[in-house]
């Protein structure tokens, strides 16, 4: 049995017993809603599907059981030129909800991922990249204390072909039907095994996938509704506990402490330093034009103590970059609305585009640093 084909493993009640259990799981999920606000934690509702699923309207029904002060909802299409120029992950880590807040996600990574897939403008080597990088990033959202809930719509292939038909048949709703869900329903087996490779690649127990039979819209709403309250108890319950600390994916260099880095003997005279800053800066003005041709996207990352000098050296960095090309960040204390989302959000949300610059008057690693010494970041984070 396929990986989709697993949802029709949960027989469909009959309708008084579906219509009790819908009526049990809305009025659960009004109540966790203030759980939710008061224990501060955000909940990310991943929700893709196939081509007239309902994916739209299983998100209706369901936020209609929530105060539509603590919920967004965020439709993404394919990217434009625009967000192709940042990093692929962006515009999902930009829409992250606050503490306490619900974001539903009206499709998202998975979509983006599978359809270039499926057109064919994805190696097997860039995929391979992606996965990689979406297992990190929901593994973000899991280690700072996001609930992350991801959702697939299934339907048969004669269903689909049905819903396509039944909505082209009508002037009101045949807008609704585009050229990718004809040419889905056309390819169905050559899309269906691409979708079940990619939820089988980003199934993982910190965030598995749920495969909902959406056959119908009241029986997906239950099987939503039950998962979606399942893991907000879950969460909520475990909300205390420490979070595992990730094992490191990348190759690190050893540096060497603070201690060992002799610094005598580093002094310059004025004109020494008057000729080797201006060939510097010559070299990197003609770096940041091979970087715009290029489409190379570059951060620069500051930190140190107090009255080091990072603000003069960042001066004498841009004196020699165009400035239409970068922006300097500096980064103090997080404001409120920062606090409220993933820690990395506000870093995220400054990401340079391809061939630009972005450079960060202290950084992320204030995390492990300032914000540790001040007890601000336990241990485990």
């Amino acid at each position: 049995m396929g990986i989709l084909k697993s949802c029709y493993l949960n027989e469909r009640p009959g309708k008084d017993i579906l219509r009790s259990r819908l009526k049990e799981q809305e009025d659960l999920l009004f109540s966790n809603q203030n759980r939710i606000k008061e224990s501060g934690l955000p909940v990310v509702v991943l929700v893709e599907g196939w081509g007239t699923a309902g994916k739209g309207t299983l998100i209706g029904r369901v936020i209609n059981n929530i105060d539509p002060r603590f919920y967004k909802v965020a439709t993404f299409d394919m990217p434009t030129a625009d967000e192709k120029r940042r990093p692929f992950l962006h515009r999902y880590f930009e829409a992250l909800p606050e503490a306490g807040k619900f974001r539903f996600y009206n499709t998202g990574w998975m979509n983006e991922i599978v359809n270039e897939r499926i057109t064919g403008k994805m190696s097997d080597s860039f995929y391979e990249k992606r996965i990689a990088s979406i297992r990190r990033f929901e593994r973000q959202l899991n280690d700072n204390g996001y609930l992350l809930l991801k959702f697939f719509m299934h339907i048969s292939e004669e269903e689909q072909k049905k819903r396509i038909e039944e909505l082209l048949s009508r002037v009101d709703t045949k807008w609704r039907v585009g050229d990718e869900d004809l040419w889905q329903n056309k390819h169905y087996k050559q899309c269906q095994k691409v979708i079940e490779k990619y939820i089988d690649d980003t199934d993982v127990s910190s965030s598995p996938w749920y495969i909902i039979d959406a056959a119908s819209e009241k029986w997906a709403e239950l099987q939503v509704l039950e998962r979606l309250n399942e893991g907000i108890e879950i969460a909520l319950s475990n909300s205390t506990m420490a979070v595992p600390l990730l094992q490191n994916t990348f190759p690190l260099v050893k540096m060497p402490k603070l201690a060992e880095i002799p610094l005598e003997g580093k002094a310059l005279t004025d004109e020494e330093y008057k000729k080797k800053l201006g060939k510097l800066q010559d070299k990197l003005k003609d770096l940041h034009n091979r970087l715009y041709r290029k489409r190379v996207p570059l951060i620069i990352a500051y930190e140190g103590w107090d009255a080091a000098g990072k603000g003069g050296n960042i001066k004498r960095i841009a004196e020699a970059l165009d400035p239409r090309g970068y922006e300097v960040h500096p980064i103090a204390s997080p404001e409120p609305h920062e606090k409220a989302r993933h820690y990395l959000w506000r870093f995220w949300t400054r990401l340079p585009k391809d061939g630009h610059v972005a450079i960060f008057d202290r950084t992320w690693y204030g995390r492990v640093m300032v914000e540790r010494i001040e007890g601000f970041c336990s241990e485990n984070d």
